[in-house]
């Protein structure tokens, strides 16, 4: 029941994560805008932030997750998390049932550990709300597992759902595959040279197709950007080679080292009687390298800013996705070649699990700000059953109002708000006032509602404001503007 409950404690805790913490949740509302505006006549991959934001990433997953968006607003993001994870249980339970009671007991706790332990946490309590890389954890677990039962259909399904993802999927998956080939060598045949496991035509086709994919999606990227330069292009050109750089490298190095020496911590019980197990340990630390530079160049796109870096979640996420599904695909060939845990698996387990409370906090990139002060417990479980556990937000005052106006608009609508309201108008198309008060760029027709604040109106913040055709609506501290005809049809 373990998973079960995790799963309906993750959700709620993202629900009510974005109705309680005022962060800078502009990327889960950019993810959410990508996801479902195709199903409302707008563009492909656009949303009132970046523009068109197939020209940063390959995001050609989350337009799938509009079948949760659609419906569910920014909920369904989490909601389909969920459900991969709960495919992905049901399945991991099902392959172990023929298994040693002890055996099976150590894998089902050290999955659980993976998913919702507390790297796991800070992991998906992502404070910029949300990204797509978040589900490199379920997608990457289910190819691993779906590989290892020789089940090719459906890994090609899961294969094909996680190279659409990202630009940097390919890199992943061949990492994954690359590790999955010396296992199965190694079970086959032991006894052979360590070059023999790695250097054969299995491992060159996985290296030759991935390297090709990976250099098809950068040409596409640079394809679609015209003349503009890429992120790419734009991280090796805010690099500078000075103290910075070098803080920036031991950084990514401690964090890096630390998290696989607590990815790899439950491969140790099967690792103690398995043959050749410096070879599987190199193997996995070789492609975590791999992983590990690639994202730590991605983040120099920040450059020179250290911080986060390679703990923000979405990069960071992805080298646990990396670590976890090894494990998942280690642990099922290992039990059907008849390989035990040793004694002492429950134990190795835990005390990773107690490491990551540790150390989490530090490797992982995390802050909150609650809007309030913590109440007490029936303070929060009044407000708990007020939203219908977070299903009917923002239940009084000036978010009840916004995210009111919200839900009585076209599912097309375009609104501008200042930032610190964003969140309340997921059910449309948001967009927030920059810090000069321009309009914003990335508007593809009339706003159906116009947010200002008074006392930045009053400091002559905003150019101007818009001509005729717009209500005001009466409010103490904001100047809020609707589109008359809308405004009068739906409140008169």
């Amino acid at each position: 029941m373990l998973p079960v409950v995790g799963c309906v404690v993750w959700f709620f805790l993202k629900v009510f994560q974005f109705q309680t913490s005022p962060e800078q949740y502009a990327d889960g509302m950019v993810i959410l805008q990508l996801s479902k505006g195709w199903l409302d006549g707008r563009p492909f991959l656009f949303d009132t932030i970046y523009g068109n934001h197939a020209q940063q990433h390959n995001y050609y997953f989350i337009p799938l997750i509009g079948i949760f968006t659609k419906p569910f607003g920014v909920n369904g993001l989490f909601l389909a998390y969920v459900c991969l994870l709960g495919v992905f249980f049901f399945v991991y339970h099902r392959s172990f049932a023929g298994s040693a009671v002890a055996g099976r007991q150590a894998v089902w706790l050290a999955a659980s550990i993976y998913v919702f332990g507390p790297m796991a946490y800070f992991m998906y309590t992502d404070y910029f709300g949300w990204h797509p890389e978040q589900y490199f954890v379920p997608l990457l677990a289910l190819l691993a597992l779906s590989a290892a039962q020789r089940k090719w259909g459906i890994s090609i399904v899961w294969l094909m759902l996680t190279l659409l993802l990202k630009e940097s999927s390919i890199v992943l998956i061949c990492c994954l595959f690359l590790f999955c080939s010396v296992v199965d060598r190694v079970i086959r045949d032991p006894t052979r040279h360590w070059a023999g496991y790695l250097l054969n035509k299995r491992n060159v086709i996985i290296v030759g197709t991935s390297v090709a994919l990976f250099l098809a999606g950068l040409w596409w990227l640079s394809y679609l950007n015209g003349v503009k330069p890429s992120r790419l292009s734009e991280a090796f050109a805010h690099t500078k080679f000075n103290t910075t750089f070098f803080l920036y490298v031991l950084f990514s190095l401690t964090v890096g080292v630390l998290t696989f020496g607590l990815a790899i911590i439950p491969f140790v019980p099967w690792l103690r009687t398995f043959p050749r197990k410096g070879l599987i340990i190199w193997t996995l630390a070789v492609c975590y390298t791999v992983l590990l530079v690639m994202f730590a160049t991605e983040a120099l796109y920040y450059f020179p800013t250290i911080y986060p870096g390679i703990s923000y979640p979405p990069r960071i996420s992805g080298l646990w996705a990396f670590m976890f599904s090894g494990f998942i695909y280690w642990s099922y060939r290992v039990a059907q070649a008849g390989f035990m845990p040793g004694r002492a698996a429950f134990s190795w387990v835990l005390t990773g699990c107690v490491l990551q409370f540790i150390l989490a906090t530090f490797l992982v990139a995390h802050h909150f700000t609650l809007e309030t002060e913590p109440g007490t417990l029936s303070h929060n479980v009044s407000y708990m059953i007020k939203s219908r556990f977070g299903l009917d937000p923002y239940p009084d005052g000036l978010p009840r109002e916004l995210h009111g106006y919200a839900r009585a608009m076209p599912a097309r609508s375009e609104v501008i708000v200042p930032f610190q309201y964003f969140r309340y108008f997921e059910g449309v198309y948001p967009s927030f006032w920059p810090l000069d008060g321009r309009y914003p760029a990335y508007m593809l027709g009339k706003p159906l509602m116009l947010v200002y604040e008074k006392n930045l109106l009053q400091n002559g913040v905003y150019p101007s404001l818009p001509g005729k055709g717009y209500t005001a609506i009466p409010h103490q501290h904001l100047l809020i503007l609707a589109d008359s005809s809308w405004y009068n049809q739906t409140f008169k």
